[in-house]
């Protein structure tokens, strides 16, 4: 119709994977332990929020050296303003969200059989790393971040850069 107004909105995305992933393998033998346990999801997406170049108080990333600032300059993210107060979602902010985390690796002895008999009846040696990987192509600092709380389950698929993951 030519015209752009309320009936040309449409749904961008969807915050709720398609499908998500859990892996935890366990091995021991002759005392020694080793577990993976990793985790994923796919088909969804995250919104940036954070990086809503309206609003000119927040840091922002390396990305707003390319905004727009004058004729022949980038397109693809718009003048650092407040002044024209447009705050229309757009799918600027939008990114796909899948990845596949390495999230433990745990590598341990059981020390069992050399205390036998003896006082301690137990002891165990272990390494763990967490967060070891992520393989995504989501340039947010974590796309499993933008899952809600128990008391926020409406941020689901949101990304607000609040760090550190807890």
């Amino acid at each position: 119709d030519g015209q752009i107004n309320d009936k040309d909105k449409v749904n961008l995305g969807n915050g709720t994977p398609d499908f998500t992933l859990g892996l935890n393998l366990g091995f021991v033998y002759k005392g020694f332990d080793f577990s993976i346990v990793a985790n994923g999801a796919f088909g969804q997406q995250i919104v940036q929020s954070y990086r809503n170049h309206t609003r000119p108080t927040p840091n922002y990333t390396t990305a707003i050296l390319d905004r727009w600032h004058g004729e022949g300059t980038s397109n693809r993210i718009p003048r650092v303003t407040d002044s024209n107060i447009n705050y229309q979602f757009s799918d600027l902010f939008i990114q796909n969200g899948d990845y596949l985390r390495l999230s433990t690796l745990t590598l341990g002895y059981d020390f069992a059989k050399l205390f036998k008999g003896k006082a301690v009846s137990q002891a165990r040696l272990y390494f763990q790393v967490q967060n070891l990987f992520i393989i995504t192509g989501y340039d947010g600092m974590d796309p499993e971040i933008g899952f809600g709380s128990s008391n926020n389950s409406w941020v689901s698929g949101l990304d607000y850069g609040y760090y550190p993951r807890p």
